[in-house]
């Protein structure tokens, strides 16, 4: 069994260790089991141990420092752990029958100081384990042991009496004391087996605790082996791969379509509590590809996509994942099949909300109907989130539940939830308010820009990009690629996990290509402009010019221009129109751009960056697609409305930008916006706009 588990790694260092004492001391161990994937995935387990503190009396009273709900081990501070007064913990031992929300409250009433986190759900379970140090992490090798058929017999045949099997429940006053009560029963229990779960370690010491879960691993990797019954290969090769270059060919046309249509945000907020959400839907999510061959072999074999379908590896995988990913049963020939694929698991969602969620769980309403997660046979698996870091913890999610079934399959089989208990954790109130559900706030939050990153005010303007919110892929030239990389990674270190990518722009197709592999898609393409001489169109009455405000910065890095008021027309004829047309390799990127846009089924942005007019005079496009005049820019149609913004400072860019392609960018047409660099308000010459 070992090939199915990657161990986890001791990495234990009694020099550190030594010198921390107290709240210190799990922060340490949490950073090491938060670490490490064989012992947890990011955000998930709790950790705890109990020391003293003094209050705002001045008095020394016994605490539990424990993790607060929804942090990540790997990355805790101090503040994560909030100071809770043990004895007022240690009195609901047994106190008699306590709602959830009674619970809840005595658990925030404990708190040492009123500022701080809100503990875990799994608080009163460590505060009544008679240890100082207790720890609670989702090990692969656990989760399949109890996943799998025979697992409690070849857990008791392992374990013995040092450790107590537990069918899943939510967690409760009732379960804290039961699990108290069976510890208590047993003096030679060291473990707790979470059925479908993960597994509570406990020792007197830090390092001891530490050990106790790398040991769970080691053991339960042993009994798995003792009932493994055929080959850990899920039945073989059902559907053969395409060749690497025609499966990135296949995937460019399907993620544009993919994108379009899963879920903005995992909450599904501001769509009411039944409403479905189709085509065109799907604008502020990031796609995460995984072609790893463990998840292409995965998605191609004769049993495991089946097993994905009887529910998650983990309760965690509910934020993420869901209870199922979307699996198809042959390779898609196109878009349309995993079109449809979509819409047949809408129906399914549907019916599984009607069928498990009662009246109380529907108070914060229904989630996105379509699927988290795809399985491509031959391809890989397509996973979604509010931004690239979520998108990637729902791939984590997914391939931990693929890593628990190759296992618990070469063991004879697969258990997991069953829909009633997968839809009660996926609307139990305290699930939806997990981190990991949580979408960013900022005005660009889940748009993506691809970006013509010739020259170091490109870069510049992706910076700000992101500081707003977005996503940016730079395509860079050759001569360029290494600035770029530079770019986007000092872009991620400062805003978030793969915020910014760069890319190589050998050919326009090339970078779409790219950068549709890495976000699956894109809302808006940045492209040079140039500035050719006037039209003979002076003597036109002049169309309306609208003046955009900037509002009371919002404390966002950039702040959003939002408040639009039309100002008097005076009548005058204006100045002869000046055509600003893509600059030739900016033209090509976005011209490549427009099937995207396309396949996505909702309009993009292409917005040219202009250098501005002698003498400050506002230049105007000659005409927006739709109004009977051709286009001088060559974009005519193909879905997109076509700004130019005339700056040269990146934070007036990307102020135009956020007006633009924000939260009301939908609205606007084809546009020519002049965003002058600290002017208290700019000016926007528009036609057809609101």
């Amino acid at each position: 069994m070992d090939e199915l588990f990657t161990p986890p790694v001791d990495r234990w260092d009694p020099a550190v260790a030594g010198r921390l004492s107290g709240r210190d001391e799990v922060v340490y161990r949490s950073h090491l089991v938060g670490a490490d994937p064989a012992l947890t995935k990011e955000g998930g387990g709790n950790f705890s141990v109990k020391d003293v503190a003094v209050d705002r009396g001045g008095r020394t009273v016994e605490v539990l420092y424990m993790s607060a709900w929804g942090c990540d081990g790997a990355t805790a501070t101090p503040d994560d752990f909030p100071a809770l007064r043990l004895a007022d913990l240690l009195r609901l031992r047994d106190s008699g029958p306590l709602s959830e929300s009674e619970m809840i409250g005595h658990l925030v009433d404990s708190g040492l100081r009123g500022e701080q986190r809100r503990p875990g759900i799994e608080t009163l379970t460590h505060a009544f384990i008679p240890a100082r140090h207790v720890d609670h992490c989702h090990p692969d090798a656990v989760i399949a042991l109890t996943a799998s058929p025979g697992g409690r017999q070849a857990a008791e045949d392992e374990f013995g009496a040092e450790a107590v099997w537990f069918d899943y429940r939510q967690f409760d006053v009732g379960v804290a004391r039961e699990l108290a009560g069976r510890i208590a029963a047993e003096p030679r229990c060291r473990f707790v087996l979470l059925a479908n779960h993960g597994i509570f370690t406990w020792a007197d010491t830090s390092e001891r605790c530490y050990r106790n879960s790398l040991e769970a691993v080691e053991r339960a990797t042993r009994a798995l082996g003792k009932v493994r019954c055929r080959p850990a290969d899920l039945g073989g090769q059902a559907v053969p791969a395409p060749p690497p270059e025609a499966a990135e060919d296949l995937l460019a046309e399907l993620l544009p379509a993919i994108r379009g249509t899963l879920p903005g945000t995992l909450l599904g907020a501001g769509r009411g509590a039944d409403r479905e959400v189709g085509r065109g839907a799907g604008r502020g999510v990031v796609l995460y590809l995984d072609r790893s061959p463990e998840t292409v072999g995965f998605s191609s074999s004769v049993r495991g996509p089946g097993w994905t379908q009887e529910g998650p590896g983990c309760p965690d995988h509910l934020v993420t994942v869901g209870y199922r990913p979307l699996v198809l049963d042959r390779t898609p020939a196109g878009p349309a099949e995993v079109l449809a694929a979509i819409r047949r698991h809408r129906d399914w969602y549907d019916a599984y909300y009607d069928r498990h969620v009662a009246g109380p769980a529907r108070a914060l309403g229904k989630r996105d109907n379509g699927p988290r997660a795809v399985l491509l046979p031959g391809l890989g698996a397509v996973t979604c989130g509010p931004d690239a870091a979520k998108a990637r913890l729902c791939a984590d999610h997914l391939a931990q539940t693929m890593t628990v079934i190759r296992a618990a399959d070469a063991a004879g089989g697969y258990r997991s939830l069953s829909q009633a208990q997968g839809a009660s954790d996926e609307y139990w109130p305290l699930m939806r308010l997990k981190p990991q559900l949580r979408a960013g706030q900022e005005p660009l939050a889940g748009v993506v820009f691809l970006v013509a990153a010739d020259d170091e005010r490109a870069d510049a303007v992706a910076e700000r990009l992101a500081a707003a919110g977005a996503h940016v892929a730079l395509a860079a030239p050759p001569g360029r690629h290494a600035a770029a990389i530079a770019a986007a990674a000092a872009i991620s270190g400062r805003y978030g996990e793969r915020r910014a990518v760069a890319l190589v722009r050998d050919t326009d197709r090339g970078a779409v290509r790219q950068a549709v592999l890495a976000y699956g898609g894109f809302d808006a393409v940045v492209a040079p402009a140039t500035r050719v001489t006037p039209t003979a169109d002076s003597g036109a009455a002049g169309p309306p010019t609208t003046r955009v405000t900037p509002a009371a910065h919002s404390g966002a890095p950039v702040a959003p221009a939002t408040r639009v008021t039309p100002a008097a027309h005076s009548g005058a004829p204006v100045a002869p129109a000046t055509r600003v047309t893509p600059a030739a390799g900016g033209g090509a990127l976005a011209r490549a751009a427009l099937p995207v846009f396309a396949r996505q089924g909702r309009p993009g942005s292409i917005l040219l960056l202009g250098e501005g007019g002698a003498g400050g005079a506002e230049p105007s496009v000659p005409g927006p697609a739709g109004d009977g005049r051709p286009r001088s820019d060559g974009l005519d149609g193909g879905g997109a409305a076509v700004h130019t913004i005339v700056a040269t400072d990146p934070e007036a860019v990307a102020r135009a930008a956020i007006l633009l392609t924000g939260s009301g960018g939908p609205a606007w047409l084809d546009t020519t916006l002049v965003a002058a660099s600290g002017a208290p308000e700019t000016t926007t010459t528009t036609r057809g706009n609101p």
